[in-house]
């Protein structure tokens, strides 16, 4: 799972071309690169009013890491919270395409919610998680 996460986030060509493997939490405790944020949004294709949501910041701290080369840690962890869920929904899903439409698609068990709406916060990505494990092993109809 950590290589589909990294592979989510960009991979090689965001974090450079290092021989060992990319310590995920090291790069979180870091900062990510903002581009991996973009790489990110641009896989969900995320709206302005999206990206704000999920990653709990205001237009103009988006606006700023256009000047950054790193996110901070907090930012961080959001974006790599985005990264896990779109990584397994596309393991559980089989294909990119699906995994998008699936997560954008309001879901009853989730009281009509989108699994987009629910992962701005750990528990709610967290019932997305299990709904995601319950539909890979045909526990969810």
């Amino acid at each position: 799972m950590h290589a589909d996460i990294m592979n989510a986030l960009g991979g090689r060509q965001i974090f450079g071309s290092g021989t060992g493997p990319i310590d995920l939490l090291e790069e979180v405790e870091r900062g990510l690169p903002t581009k991996a944020y973009s790489v990110i949004a641009k896989a969900l294709d995320l709206t302005a009013d999206e990206e704000n949501r999920l990653l709990q910041v205001s237009p103009r701290t988006r606006a700023r890491w256009k000047q950054r080369v790193r996110l901070d840690p907090a930012i961080s962890d959001r974006v790599v919270r985005l990264a896990r869920i779109l990584a397994l929904a596309e393991d559980v899903l089989e294909s990119h395409e699906n995994a998008v439409a699936w997560l954008r698609e309001p879901n009853d068990a989730f009281v009509g919610r989108t699994p987009l709406e629910l992962v701005t916060t750990d528990i709610g990505a967290e019932k997305v998680t299990n709904m995601l494990y319950q539909m890979e092993y045909g526990i969810y109809a």
